[in-house]
């Protein structure tokens, strides 16, 4: 709003006495700085609220003098504080009484909940109802079972393997011995993996429970209730049993520190019991953590490790010696124990076979059979220790249970035994153990105990450490990279240990941007929760960082797959990112072209030739080349390093010779007959497609930029120019006049047709001869993530890809009214008639957070946008409930043989969803370029907010708060950029017009915040 001009009063004077220019001159002179500074810094903001958007615009105030750096509130160091100050988005509660079996789902693929053989994707294939999935009986109907039981944080440092403690205690999906496709398979479970609790009041009762609502072993006392909840990477447990006279809650985590990999990459998970008691007595507490490492249940190891060097080379069945006379599992592993040159073992219990073997063979899933590798554990005042031999497998290594405390009269203790009924008593009977004799055990425990007063709260930690050095790809010994960070086990878990409150508070650090921010709950609690998409990474010996698509579709580093997920990547560990963009330069093709992968391979199996990890391959793809070349920008102008930047503009040729390849595969200035990440839709048919010709634009512009920063003018005008011409034929070939919206293709078909595409066509036939359930519109069909392209250039701050931004907003209209289902917005719609094709009559979980994406950025209402995104991602958060693995794909309106409607279709633990990270950047409007060090926002939404800002290794937030007015008409907003992790040196920094007024450079580091004000 507008003041009215301020009118002075001229005045004459009768005297010009020095005296009388003191009392009449000076204090006009005066009136007026003061009025001017009063303008300047009162009448400087308009409300903007188009389309239901509100946010504020500033003129910005004079720049006086740069505003003094502050430093964060500190956080607590007491460990149980800081746990309970910790925020939990989700929960699932478990009773000892619920009963949970597995049903089948149709899918196209899926990750195994077993894995029977080595060097094999971890897929249910091909398609039907031979996946099954975990549901709850509910008096003979099958429902979906409470969050956390169908997965839940995977917990272990990255790339160091991983495993999961679900809601009701048990413990699945270990990876930690060096298991992945090119390697070993998962153990789903490891039997009598548990934690206990003992408890005894001074009045003399005592009570002991494992922390499970129904343990494997039937001899041992479950819990009545627990309640589960995840925020990567931590994992929540509340014990509700009214028999125990304490409140505990165990709280599992892993060190994960943005933009330090080495920290994050321990190998090793601590589980602290927070214990209160809300008694007037005295109360021991003993909590407890049983490992039993030499017993693998349901598990053979009878395949032989590939040998180096033989690529795809048959093996010979191995052969071992059979013993007789062996009654179960036990007694068949002191039977490998005992023999000098056994090395591991198998027992079937269906003909009671024992059989060992003189060296380690790999595992795979097989019921009724147990196996194990020979091991013995030692302890020390800390730790016990399970050593296996021999170390130069994968097999090989060590694993350790030790036992701390903030309590220095804690007692520690640790438990060796081959009977798991047996050490349950003796810990049951005192909370303790006594000294153990060092040997071959099945089991190895270790507990804490603590002394706790009226009112008083103790924790007692225990950590899971690990150390297996020895990574196998197809028999190769790449090894891991945490091999150059720890040796042993006990070094990896008292590290963890020794600093868990530093662990803890790095933990928190992650969370609070998104879990304090105004953002709505379930795209918080999402996205936090995204990062446990990295249990599929790997981190070899020699610094190569690589990764699965994921388990099921088992090819490395996808340059489109990884850069639907890249955003949590690119910030937290971007020289992980880093390691990947040098791979891909280097698999360039002489014409120009970046190979799809560093190693491709779906299913059924993992490619056994070539025995190496990079080799690369793949199809010619409309959103490779161009997607490598946005990568390259992102790194460029986010980074706040100059290695990063230096490191870009050494592959500046790399880049050029990309771009040419792009603008070579065009006819009319648009890529022609490429295969995109909607693979499956055969968009690759048709002549002309709104998605290729989306990317090939942003690769335009992209380049463009890349080629200024190279200093090779010639060639950035080149790429514009073929930027302006695509944008015209994307408007002269797809946009359909008469729909209001950009056809997903032109109809003219491509060259031979393959077997599938064959498939499509007869859809598309026979839906023309009868309309099912939907309208169809011959002239045009529309595909609901058209413009994922524009998503990123969004994020770039490259502005409207298209030449009409008019247009866009139609399109992006018309795509949730023809494509919205109960479960999200259908992947292509108006071709077929539903059912028709069920992979386009499916919600790929990439185009409801794209499309909130652009309507943001499109400045429509804001709640309709993140209700759009809302229907498909808390669908899976709060529906199926199953954030920890979300699939790729769910099925839309599907016939029972293609597919349930609502339930996962194809792929797992996948990144699509991830693109909803964008969302973050298009709610506050934050823009980039670190180059100049500017960093600038637009925020969607009027204060109070508070969102999260994201820079390659730098990590915080942005408040604003509006405050009453200091005088009767100015009210005025306070802003705050905090940082919890890195730093930045910013040039630049404004936020809808209203500057910080940085006189020379602003450096902001770690737990140090600025604020500034400007008036309303």
């Amino acid at each position: 709003m507008e003041k009215a001009a301020v009118q002075m009063k001229k005045v004459d004077h009768p005297t010009r006495s020095f005296a009388g220019f003191y009392l009449t001159v000076i204090p006009l002179v005066l009136l007026a700085l003061v009025l001017l500074c009063w303008h300047q810094w009162d009448c400087n903001v308009v409300m903007v609220k188009p389309a239901n958007v509100s946010k504020v615009v500033h003129r910005p105030p004079p720049p006086l003098r740069s505003p003094k750096v502050q430093k964060a509130t500190p956080r607590p160091t007491d460990l149980p504080a800081l746990l309970s100050s910790l925020t939990f988005d989700n929960y699932g509660v478990v009773q000892s009484t619920d009963s949970y079996v597995f049903g089948p789902v149709y899918v196209g693929y899926f990750e195994t909940q077993n894995v029977t053989n080595p060097y094999t994707s971890w897929a249910y294939y091909p398609f039907g109802p031979s996946a099954y999935y975990l549901f709850q009986d509910v008096d003979g109907v099958l429902v979906t079972p409470p969050s956390g039981m169908r997965s839940s944080v995977p917990l272990g440092g990255i790339s160091t393997g991983s495993f999961e403690l679900r809601a009701d205690g048990s413990f699945h999906e270990w990876t930690i011995f060096n298991q992945y496709p090119a390697g070993p398979p998962k153990f789903q479970t490891l039997d009598n993996t548990f934690m206990g609790l003992y408890v005894k009041r001074a009045s003399g009762s005592s009570a002991s429970y494992v922390l499970q609502t129904s343990p494997s072993d039937g001899r041992l006392p479950g819990v009545q209730s627990l309640m589960y909840q995840g925020a990567h990477p931590m994992s929540k447990l509340v014990v509700m049993d009214s028999r125990l006279p304490v409140t505990a809650t165990i709280y599992a985590y892993s060190r994960y520190k943005v933009g330090d990999m080495n920290t994050s990459a321990t190998p090793a998970v601590a589980f602290t019991a927070v214990l209160e008691n809300p008694l007037n007595e005295n109360i021991t507490a003993s909590f407890m953590f049983n490992f039993p490492h030499g017993i693998e249940p349901h598990t053979q190891r009878s395949f032989e490790q590939m040998p180096p060097n033989k690529e795809g080379q048959e093996t010979t069945p191995p052969v071992g010696k059979v013993l007789e006379g062996v009654v179960d599992p036990v007694t068949c592993f002191e039977a490998c124990n005992a023999d000098p040159v056994c090395s591991c073992w198998n027992y079937a219990t269906s003909n009671q076979a024992c059989i060992i073997y003189p060296y380690v063979l790999l595992n795979g899933y097989m019921e009724g059979v147990y196996a194990g590798v020979k091991g013995s554990w030692h302890t020390n005042n800390q730790c016990t220790t399970m050593d296996r031999v021999p170390t130069s497998t994968s097999a090989g290594g060590n694993l350790s249970l030790c036992a701390f405390s903030s309590d220095t009269t804690a007692k520690l203790s640790f438990g060796l035994n081959n009977d798991v009924a047996s050490l349950w008593k003796e810990f049951s009977s005192s909370g303790s153990f006594g000294i153990p004799k060092d040997g071959y055990f099945v089991n190895g425990a270790a507990a804490g105990t603590v002394e706790l007063g009226p009112g008083e709260t103790k924790e007692v930690t225990i950590v899971l450490g690990w150390y297996f050095p020895n990574r196998d790809f197809l028999g190769l010994q790449e090894g891991n990279f945490y091999d150059h960070l720890f040796k042993s086990s006990v070094e990896s878990a008292e590290k963890l240990g020794s600093s868990r409150v530093e662990a803890v508070s790095d933990i928190a650090k992650l969370q609070e941007p998104f879990y304090t921010s105004t953002m709505p709950t379930y795209l918080q609690d999402m996205l936090i929760n995204s990062l446990s998409h990295v249990r599929s990474a790997f981190w070899l010996r020699d610094g190569r960082w690589r990764q699965w698509e994921s388990f099921d579709c088992v090819d490395i580093d996808s340059v489109h797959n990884d850069g639907e997920r890249d955003i949590p990547y690119i910030m937290h560990f971007t020289n992980a990112v880093i390691s990947k963009v040098e791979g891909w330069a280097k698999s360039q093709l002489s014409d120009g072209m970046i190979q799809e992968a560093l190693r491709p391979g779906c299913f059924p199996g993992i490619p056994l030739v070539p025995q190496k990890v990079d080799a690369p391959g793949g199809r010619a793809m409309s959103d490779v080349t161009s997607m490598f070349i946005t990568y390259l920008l992102e790194l460029y102008t986010w980074s706040n390093d100059s290695y990063t930047r230096n490191l870009i503009k050494e592959l500046w040729p790399v880049t050029k010779l990309a771009a040419q390849w792009q603008m070579n595969v065009t006819i009319d200035y648009l890529p022609t007959c490429l295969v995109c990440t909607y693979d499956i839709l055969d968009l690759d048919q048709y002549k002309f497609t709104t998605f290729n010709s989306a990317f090939h634009l942003l690769a335009m512009k992209a380049a463009e930029l890349l080629a200024y920063a190279a200093g090779d003018n010639e060639f950035a005008a080149t790429c514009h120019e073929a930027f302006v011409k695509g944008q015209v034929a994307l408007d002269q070939y797809l946009w359909n006049e008469t729909a209001q919206y950009y056809n997903a293709y032109t109809p003219e078909y491509c060259g031979q047709a393959s077997a599938r595409q064959i498939k499509s066509r007869k859809w598309f036939m026979e839906g023309q001869k009868e309309k099912v359930g939907t309208e169809l519109n011959t002239t045009g069909a529309i595909m609901a993530d058209s413009f994922y392209a524009q998503v990123l250039a969004y994020s770039l701050g490259l502005g409207t890809l298209v030449q009409n931004e008019t247009r866009l907003r139609m399109h992006v209209k018309a795509e949730l009214k023809y494509n919205d289902s109960p479960w999200g917005l259908l992947a292509l719609t108006r071709r077929d008639a539903i059912p028709g094709n069920p992979y386009e009559n499916a919600v790929w979980l990439m185009a409801n957070p794209d499309w909130a994406v652009l309507a943001l950025n499109l400045q429509e209402d804001p709640e309709l946008a993140l209700s759009v995104a809302q229907k498909a991602l808390d669908y899976w958060r709060s529906v199926v409930n199953d954030q920890w693995n979300v699939a790729g794909l769910i099925g839309g309106y599907h016939t029972p043989e293609d597919g349930g409607s609502g339930q996962p279709y194809m792929t797992s633990h996948y990144g699509f969803f991830m693109t909803a990270w964008h969302i973050v950047f298009a709610l506050s409007g934050q823009n980039a370029n670190m180059t100049e060090g500017s960093l600038t926002f637009a925020p969607k939404v009027s204060p109070p907010f508070l969102l999260p800002v994201m820079l390659p290794g730098v990590w915080g937030y942005l408040e604003a708060q509006e405050f009453a007015p200091k005088r009767p008409d100015a009210g005025y907003v306070q802003y705050t950029l905090g940082l919890n992790f890195g730093s930045v040196t910013l040039k630049q920094l404004n936020i809808s017009g209203c500057a910080n007024p940085i006189v020379e450079p602003l450096t902001l580091r770690a737990d140090e915040l600025v604020k500034w004000e400007c008036s309303l």
